[in-house]
């Protein structure tokens, strides 16, 4: 169960969690060894970053 609740008074950030979920997924990856794997969450972080 998600016990997660939102403050009002801090906006929701869309890209920063895109951008933070991409993050956790490239160092997943990275620790696992999987450097292929890695590198296509690094390009779509780089060009979502882009925007």
């Amino acid at each position: 169960m998600n016990d997660f609740v939102p403050r009002p008074h801090e906006p929701y950030d869309a890209h920063w969690v895109i951008k933070h979920d991409l993050a956790n997924i490239i160092a997943k990856y990275t620790d696992r060894g999987d450097q292929e794997t890695a590198a296509v969450y690094i390009e779509a972080l780089a060009r979502y970053s882009d925007d």
